[in-house]
């Protein structure tokens, strides 16, 4: 059951890349269906409108995200395993990190800052997540989360000691910046995803991160 959790995930996010795309074209779709159904030998006046309601696309939490500070959040020696099947040896100074969901293969870990108010933001504007992940064939060969290209041919960067996988901006500091690493030779994965407007932080911070985290 679990595994076809993680593969029901890995689909849903790939869906959301295609997601806008979709949506348009269901949209156009109907639109055409009105005109089409209209009466051949109209004449005079404008043709009835037809009523679609927009796509909701994307997350409808219309709140702010954290300001980004001037200077970015240092990363410092962590002195306490964090809770879970994953830790790291750095973590952003005074944050903190708790489990937000677990199963016996897939888990995640959110780390916050302790002092910023949780109701004024959309938890996806400050929190870092680490994920416990990993390789599956789902018919492409051995790929990961959102990505159909398998491991072996992914455009490979480092982060630490270890050959990582990224995507973002480079230099962005306000979220949306994604790195898998594999830390041994096992299929496992920890996934790390940036969306803390908060931390400052660009690609190189993010991947040092990254690159400090494994399993226990």
């Amino acid at each position: 059951m679990d595994a076809d959790l993680v593969r029901g995930q890995r689909a849903l996010k790939r869906r959301r890349i295609t997601g806008i795309a979709s949506a348009t074209v269901a949209t156009a779709l109907v639109i055409g269906v009105g005109w089409s159904v209209l009466p051949s030998g109209t004449t005079s006046g404008a043709p009835a409108a037809t009523v679609t309601k927009k796509p909701i696309v994307g997350d409808p939490d219309k709140r702010k995200p954290p300001v980004i500070p001037a200077t970015a959040v240092p990363l410092v020696a962590n002195t306490k395993a964090f809770p879970g099947v994953i830790t790291c040896d750095l973590i952003p100074k005074g944050w903190v990190v708790r489990i937000v969901y677990a199963s016996p293969i897939a888990q995640q870990q959110d780390l916050s800052d302790p002092n910023l108010n949780p109701k004024k933001f959309h938890n996806a504007t400050y929190t870092l997540t680490v994920r416990q992940t990993e390789l599956m064939d789902e018919g492409e060969g051995l790929t990961v989360d959102k990505y159909s290209t398998p491991w072996t041919k992914l455009p490979k960067v480092r982060a630490g000691k270890y050959q990582a996988v990224a995507s973002g901006v480079p230099g962005s500091p306000n979220g949306r910046q994604e790195v898998y690493i594999k830390p041994g030779k096992s299929n496992k994965i920890v996934g790390v995803s940036n969306h803390a407007y908060n931390l400052a932080w660009d690609m190189d911070t993010l991947l040092r991160f990254a690159g400090s985290c494994h399993y226990k």
